[in-house]
């Protein structure tokens, strides 16, 4: 059975855990976003089905699944997000592994999961995804889904930021003393991911595109450059609106024009069946 409904007091109680994980705001604007990540994954995912999560960070998605009661498996990668992230998620009870996802072969058998969601990671990566989406594929079991967000490279925020000089990529001395760029490598355009998928052989192939960032209210602005910024150093946002100040207004006009025009929003979603 599908159920494609959230427990909403399960939901409630991820969000409770979140307060208390370093760097992770009490009101975390992103809680929007996983909430249609969770419907979108409950949709394809059987009540007794296992769920493997990829590029977990502080694990909102996993959490939830790991509470409602289904098997979940979660990977992500030392060196773009270190080892307390993952280890946190082990010492609830959920499988875990460290891979470095499109250079290692994931540590799972064939045909072994029944959806395998990806949020956020299709852009950090170097190379070619060639590899990274024939080694997902194949742990999918036949029927199986995969479920893969990322930010949409042409979004109106992009855009816009454009427009007044300020570059969508992180700062060249984010990661100038680095021997890793842990930040975006290629970001894609809703037709390029779903062409992906076409490409790695998958079939029932659906494109979603949603606006996420111009819902939330500024409550504090610092810098426009998000990618990169040193913690702290970025705007804060939330919910609500804020009469006093004017970019809430500027915000409503651009919400219109990102949800008239599918091509402008800011998340994209693709999702495809074995």
């Amino acid at each position: 059975m599908y159920s494609g409904q959230i427990n909403e007091a399960k939901f409630r109680e991820v969000c409770e855990d979140m307060k208390h994980l370093p760097g992770v705001a009490t009101s975390d604007p992103s809680w929007q976003l996983r909430r249609y990540e969770i419907n979108l994954v409950s949709k394809k995912l059987a009540s007794n089905g296992t769920l493997l999560d990829v590029g977990s960070g502080v694990g909102f998605v996993p959490r939830y699944f790991h509470k409602i009661g289904h098997k979940v498996i979660s990977v992500d990668y030392p060196g773009a997000g270190g080892f307390d992230a993952l280890k946190m998620l082990m010492d609830m009870g959920i499988q875990g592994h460290y891979v470095h996802v499109g250079v290692d072969t994931l540590p799972l058998p064939d045909n072994s999961v029944d959806v395998v969601f990806v949020g956020n990671v299709i852009e950090h990566l170097p190379n070619s995804p060639r590899q990274f989406m024939a080694d997902l594929k194949r742990v999918i079991k036949p029927g199986g889904y995969m479920v893969m967000d990322t930010k949409n490279s042409v979004d109106l925020k992009t855009r816009l930021k454009l427009l007044c000089g300020i570059s969508n990529w992180a700062p060249l001395m984010s990661y100038y003393h680095m021997d890793f760029n842990p930040h975006h490598h290629k970001e894609f355009t809703l037709a390029e991911l779903g062409h992906l998928f076409e490409l790695s052989g998958f079939r029932n192939i659906e494109r979603i595109a949603e606006e996420f960032f111009f819902r939330l209210s500024l409550k504090k602005f610092k810098t426009w450059q998000a990618m990169g910024a040193k913690p702290g150093e970025s705007s804060q946002f939330g919910n609500g609106f804020n009469p006093f100040h004017p970019y809430e207004y500027a915000r409503l006009v651009f919400l219109l024009i990102a949800k008239t025009f599918p091509n402008l929003r800011s998340e994209i979603i693709v999702i495809g069946q074995k």
